[in-house]
């Protein structure tokens, strides 16, 4: 680094040093700023006017991380968390996930720790281990004039959304949780699940001012609408996975991207009188790392990569918008592990030298385990089967590897790791810590450590509520 002029005392040093980074940060350099700069630089801004909370479900740094590397090798660039990391004063922690029921927290529990504030047992929302019911986040900025939305890839009433607006015994209650979101009158609500919303509730919702959608096309029409409220639901349970949407024509014409429905959310709230909070989940990462399914898990991972592009552009014009970017807990333990011999080909590559060649063959993946099973392919064995994953996968399979394959099993991750180096520890969530980060005003007020249920408060003391 260039010193800084004879004569600085080292107060002037120091704030010389941070003048330059951060000046750096808004100018797209791309050395990244200290802690303590971060932690520092948005420490006079004002309350938060807007929260927006992203949500990467289940996952754990090895996802985070074989996004960060799959993008650059394939597209040249980096993911917007990573730029977000090098030019932006970010502040960065790590997070504990635990329940009050477990070291090992369920979707349920971890979302209801944000938005009520306190740990409860694994499988509720927002009800304590004794039966009471804690107010969620929404009730609490409803009450004081701020908008709500929840957007998500997986059913609009699935725990994490519902976290934040909702009390029930059994997550698994979708039905009334639906029904809650209407009586709460959660302002924007964008996600899957249509079969929780039968026809009478739907019109339920229309006659409460609700905008009520069930297409692409649909929404992409109500981005200029930003008066009345808006209900979504674009597939009978989850949106199906990105690695589908994108390669089959049908899937894409009908279902909106993570990003679409967050550019709507976000055209909905933003004229909100006092200002708004939002959840955007990328959900079905959680459910690749359930299946072992690394396609899936890193091209979920990339289109809520792309929604956090969309979330900074609407920063850059909000900038007394607070956003947060983490998970609720890590799922499966996804890997990409380093190989000296390229499992395919048996050509050694020297030093970990294989792996880099291995792990971009999942550029030849085109559908989910998910899409395979609902098409009937894990009723096939032998050539039919053999011929069906070289069509979806790019991958040709050994005798061996196809007798494994038959059924779609979990065994089936193990042969894809064969030919892409990614592994992974279970078919369960895990209870590493996580990645947590703020940037924006507030920001400052998250420490380098935190717990789970802390979240809730130091959001209210960002808007300046408590």
């Amino acid at each position: 680094m260039v010193p800084p002029p004879t004569g600085f005392t080292n107060n002037s040093r120091r704030n010389f040093l941070r003048a330059s980074a951060i000046t750096g940060a808004v100018l797209g350099s791309p050395g990244a700023l200290t802690g303590q700069q971060t932690r520092t630089s948005t420490d006079n801004r004002g309350p938060a006017r807007n929260v927006i909370f992203m949500v990467s479900d289940g996952m754990n740094h090895g996802a985070l991380s074989a996004a960060q590397q799959y993008h650059r090798l394939i597209s040249g660039r980096e993911t917007e968390w990573v730029k977000l990391y090098r030019q932006r004063p970010v502040v960065r922690c790590l997070a504990e996930t635990c329940s009050a029921s477990s070291i090992v927290t369920d979707s349920a529990a971890a979302s209801s720790a944000w938005g009520g504030g306190i740990r409860i047992n694994n499988g509720s929302i927002n009800v304590t281990p004794d039966g009471q019911q804690r107010e969620p986040l929404h009730k609490k900025l409803q009450q004081r004039g701020w908008a709500t939305g929840l957007v998500t890839t997986a059913t609009i009433t699935h725990a994490t959304p519902a976290g934040f607006a909702a009390n029930v015994d059994a997550r698994g209650d979708e039905e009334v949780i639906a029904q809650q979101y209407l009586d709460r009158r959660v302002d924007v609500l964008l996600g899957g699940g249509q079969k929780f919303f039968s026809e009478r509730m739907r019109q339920a919702y229309r006659e409460a001012a609700y905008d009520v959608v069930t297409s692409r096309s649909e929404l992409q029409q109500q981005v200029h609408d930003d008066r009345k409220r808006l209900l979504g639901i674009f597939s009978d349970s989850h949106i199906p996975y990105t690695i589908d949407r994108d390669n089959v024509p049908e899937i894409a014409a009908h279902v909106p991207t993570l990003s679409e429905m967050t550019k709507v959310a976000l055209a909905r709230l933003r004229h909100a009188n006092n200002g708004f909070f939002l959840l955007v989940e990328g959900a079905r990462i959680d459910h690749a790392g359930h299946a072992n399914d690394a396609a899936a898990s890193l091209h979920d991972q990339l289109a809520f990569d792309e929604a956090i592009g969309t979330v900074l552009s609407f920063i850059d014009a909000h900038p007394d918008t607070l956003l947060i970017i983490t998970t609720d807990h890590g799922c499966g333990g996804i890997q990409f592990n380093g190989v000296t011999i390229d499992g395919a080909s048996g050509v050694a590559g020297g030093t970990y030298n294989g792996t880099t060649s291995m792990f971009t063959k999942l550029q030849g993946f085109r559908r989910s385990l998910e899409w395979l099973k609902q098409n009937n392919i894990d009723g096939l064995s032998g050539a039919p089967l053999r011929d069906a994953l070289l069509t979806h996968t790019g991958l040709a399979l050994t005798d061996d590897q196809v007798k494994r394959s038959q059924g779609l099993k979990l065994s089936i991750a193990n042969v894809f790791q064969e030919h892409t180096s990614v592994g992974w520890t279970s078919a369960m969530h895990t209870g590493e810590l996580v990645e947590f980060c703020a940037l924006g005003p507030g920001a400052n007020l998250f420490p380098p450590f935190l717990r789970n249920y802390e979240v809730h408060q130091l959001l209210l003391r960002a808007w300046q509520l408590a």
